[in-house]
């Protein structure tokens, strides 16, 4: 790993965030790690607290489980107040809220205050209507309490907690669409989402500003299920195990509203009747039954992955409990008001990446827009090791990398360095494969090169995945398209890639391979309106554009909004000349289709205006020569990050 304090540059911040080297957000403050300051006062933000449930009666016990050792110890002073089991549990940063639970049900809330392990009850803030089976979460104002069963009849009924004056009211607008009772929730800063139930698969979603809930389908867990227990961080929401007794892990990623089975992050033990709690990198699922558990298992996000942690088992065996914590559910996490002067740290926002765009290819040339100005010119430094067309690009906010081509065909990865304008061949990134006419796009982590001709073996559906960190490549046949095609085009968000279009036939398929997952499905109804093959894509995290092609060729631009998975022809952002094998990139706000043939070869750069969807031809962008099967990769495409927020540090 690399080193993390002391004093750095800006360049070795982004570097290190990047790259996932860098200090997590609750862990950059002076002193002992499990300790944070609010007001001047210390509390435990690393740990969670699990408590109630049954085994061989009803129980208090409240049980608290420290992060960074993975160790978890009974704490008698916060035990709740009454013994009981199937309650729903959530909170803020300075206090945990367990509410009703038993049969046939009781609307008690009680509050534990983690700085003191203590907890109290709290009648002012009792459930609106005594129950249990129900599921709770929320954010720093409020939580939200929702289903439930009253004697064996299920419930839609949400109840908001506010936190600041320990009160607790039902709001009707934000009740469940459907009756539900034996559920899970997370949720962020902004968003809550209900799931499963007796018996179901429908996920709910309520948005705190307007305390409103509606059903979002296609977030619904992939099995129907119930006794799950969830947790989450700012970005993805875990779903895991239910009944009967399983062991299986939905993800849901809120940018999208959409959930995939998960198998690397499945729980080692079938299990339902369990809690789960976290913090923004892990979370902890515990309890359970049959047989009444005691096991703690962990989740890491960044890998998708989980692992039992026996240090952590609970210390009384049980199952139908509640859990809470300070840092779940993208709780922030608050630093000392008044650090060392000798070793301040602070939380900044610095840029990064570079608001330019190269292509590359069609020979070894490779020039660069810069977005600002429109213009453009030859790097020839970073011109390209081997002379190649039909081939694709992607990359991060730091490299491009190029894939693939012709003549040979090659399976030949270079990448360039954005910040020097350089380009290297990374043989160990390598296609798996020699292939052309091919297609790609990706994320801050990894690219995606799907479709093509491999070689003498013909069309293929087979995607390749880059993994930036490593510089590696391996095939990912979970990802591969949905049908063998060539000539084709993609683009993504940070969640999901977009390949649409290609042949043969001239299709006008979309296929979203979804990158948490390393999964592929066909998209019809973001099918593009006009099958074409030889055309170009780009976008931002909202959209993306499919312009020119074959047969024609045509000037078609058709536009896929990412929330709803839809494509619509956009006459008004229409290349201003039609024309084939062209190449696309583009920042936030712009898209840049430059090159290709009418069929004469041009070097014509055209500018989509997203907001407007409008396209002009910008002159002084044009390439500075005529090409065509070229590929274009760029630091602001497919939705990438344009700044960081971390911790960095003060010279005083």
């Amino acid at each position: 790993m690399s080193e993390t304090r002391g004093v750095f540059g800006l360049e070795d911040i982004i570097e290190q965030k990047l790259e996932n080297e860098w200090v997590p957000l609750e862990d950059v403050w002076n002193g002992d790690p499990a300790i944070r300051f609010s007001d001047g006062v210390q509390e435990d933000p690393k740990t969670g607290y699990f408590g109630g449930g049954e085994y061989s009666g009803v129980k208090s016990t409240m049980e608290k489980v420290t992060y960074s050792s993975d160790t978890t110890v009974a704490v008698p002073g916060a035990n709740l107040t009454i013994a009981r089991r199937r309650m729903g549990a959530t909170g803020n940063s300075t206090s945990g809220y367990f509410g009703g639970g038993n049969y046939p049900g009781t609307a008690t809330m009680d509050k534990t205050t983690y700085s003191s392990d203590t907890t109290a009850a709290v009648p002012g803030a009792n459930l609106s209507t005594a129950r249990y089976a129900l599921a709770a979460t929320g954010n720093s104002e409020s939580g939200y309490f929702g289903g439930g069963s009253i004697n064996n009849n299920p419930q839609t009924t949400m109840d908001k907690a506010t936190y600041s004056s320990d009160t607790t009211a039902a709001v009707p607008s934000a009740n469940l669409t459907t009756s539900m009772q034996y559920l899970a929730a997370t949720g962020n800063s902004t968003h809550g989402y209900f799931g499963g139930g007796d018996p179901t698969a429908l996920m709910h979603k309520v948005t705190y500003s307007s305390d409103t809930t509606a059903a979002v389908p296609g977030a619904n867990l992939i099995t129907g299920r119930s006794f799950l227990a969830a947790t989450g961080n700012s970005t993805h929401g875990y779903f895991g195990g239910g009944n009967p007794a399983t062991s299986q892990m939905d993800k849901t990623t809120y940018s999208s509203d959409t959930t995939a089975a998960v198998p690397g992050a499945n729980l080692t033990v079938a299990r339902n009747w369990l809690a789960a709690t976290g913090g923004s990198t892990t979370g902890y699922f515990g309890g359970g039954q049959p047989n009444a558990q005691s096991t703690m298992e962990k989740t890491t996000y960044s890998s998708d992955t989980t692992a039992a942690v026996p240090s952590a088992n609970l210390t009384v065996a049980r199952y139908a409990l509640a859990a809470s914590s300070a840092i779940a559910n993208a709780l922030p996490v608050v630093g000392p008001p008044t650090p060392s002067p000798t070793s301040q740290t602070v939380i900044t926002t610095v840029p990064v990446g570079y608001d330019t765009g190269y292509f590359g290819g069609a020979g070894v040339h490779m020039d660069k827009v810069t977005y600002a100005s429109d213009t453009t010119a030859a790097v020839p430094s970073a011109n390209l090791t081997v002379s190649r067309s039909s081939l694709a690009a992607t990359g991060n906010s730091t490299h491009g990398y190029f894939g693939g081509g012709n003549p040979g065909p090659r399976s030949t990865m270079e990448k360039t360095t954005y910040s020097s304008d350089t380009t290297a061949a990374v043989p160990g990134a390598n296609l798996t494969y020699y292939k052309y006419n091919i297609a790609a796009t990706g994320n801050s982590e990894s690219g995606y090169f799907g479709g093509g001709v491999e070689g003498v073996f013909g069309r293929t559906s087979k995607m390749d995945k880059v993994t930036y960190a490593s510089d590696t490549t391996a095939a990912v046949p979970s990802a591969n398209l949905k049908s063998d095609r060539e000539r084709l085009a993609a683009t993504g968000s940070s969640e999901a890639g977009y390949f649409g279009g290609g042949e043969f036939p001239i299709r006008s398929l979309m296929d979203k391979v979804t990158y948490a997952s390393d999964t592929t499905t066909a998209v019809p109804g973001a099918n593009l309106t006009v099958a074409r093959y030889y055309l170009a894509a780009t976008g931002n995290s909202e959209a993306g554009y499919f312009g020119g092609g074959l047969p024609g060729p045509v000037a078609t631009m058709d536009k896929v909004t990412y929330s709803s998975d839809t494509t619509a022809a956009v006459p008004s952002a229409n290349l201003t000349v039609a024309r084939r094998q062209l190449a696309a990139t583009g920042n936030s706000t712009h898209g840049y289709f430059g090159g290709g043939r009418t069929p004469a070869t041009v070097s014509t750069m055209d500018k989509v205006t997203y907001a407007s969807d409008t396209t002009a031809a910008v002159p002084g962008a044009n390439l500075s020569a005529a090409r065509y099967g070229l590929a274009a990769s760029s630091a602001r495409a497919n939705g990438l990050p344009t700044s960081i927020t971390g911790p960095a540090p003060v010279i005083v």
